[in-house]
């Protein structure tokens, strides 16, 4: 299987954005758009490592502000190790700070 391209995952990040606001942080943030979409890294399979696209982008958030989202889309990372799975973070919304700083865990 193939790591999808960076384009391919945005439907999920903006998805996975909306959920984890609403479910976690009681907000109705959304992103409502994605520029300048961009792969970072790649990481192919190796021994012991599961293969990853690093991806950056800018994305335009229901708040009016546009913030870098960076993300990396993980081979069967998907639920039960079916299709890809994800991992994304949004510079400034990192709200239980699990990328910090600044979001820079999340890229390669």
């Amino acid at each position: 299987e193939e790591v999808p391209p960076c384009e391919a995952m945005l439907g999920t990040v903006a998805s996975q954005f909306a959920e984890k606001e609403g479910k976690f942080w009681n907000s109705a943030l959304q992103i409502t758009g994605f520029a300048k979409v961009r792969e970072i890294a790649v990481q192919p399979w190796q021994s012991g490592n599961i293969p990853r696209r690093y991806c950056t982008a800018q994305a335009a958030i229901s708040d009016g502000k546009v913030r870098t989202v960076n993300f990396s889309i993980i081979e069967d990372g998907g639920f039960a190790s079916i299709g890809s799975g994800i991992e994304f973070c949004v510079i400034g919304l990192d709200r239980n700070w699990a990328f910090n700083p600044a979001c820079r865990m999340a890229r390669p």
